[in-house]
């Protein structure tokens, strides 16, 4: 009797899930979509609501642990290019220009 059941979910579920892109085609909100196609717009949030939790699942971004987790990111200086490459001063001697650009690496 289970594998019935499940057998029936999973063929409710995959009529639902092109009813559901249909509406999505449609243009139309899911109220008037309904009305058009006497269906319950219940049963449509009901089944939009099982097809995109399983589709999270099946894609592996259901956060069920609610944690944060960091990855570091590595950049080179090589790498780096400032927002704003004007022109930050000009240091003239002797003849000699030297023109620092905003956004310059100091180096010690």
């Amino acid at each position: 009797m289970t594998t019935m059941k499940a057998s029936k979910h999973e063929m409710l579920k995959a009529q639902w899930q092109e009813l559901i892109k249909e509406q999505g085609q449609s243009g139309l909100s899911i109220r008037q979509w309904c009305r058009r196609n006497n269906k319950s717009h219940g049963k449509f949030y009901y089944w939009q609501r099982i097809v995109r939790g399983e589709a999270l699942i099946k894609a592996g971004t259901l956060a069920l642990s609610g944690q944060t987790q960091f990855v570091e990111v590595k950049q080179s200086i090589a790498e780096i290019k400032p927002n704003n490459q004007g022109t930050c001063a000009i240091l003239r001697s002797n003849g000699n220009k030297i023109e620092i650009l905003n956004g310059a690496i100091q180096i010690l």
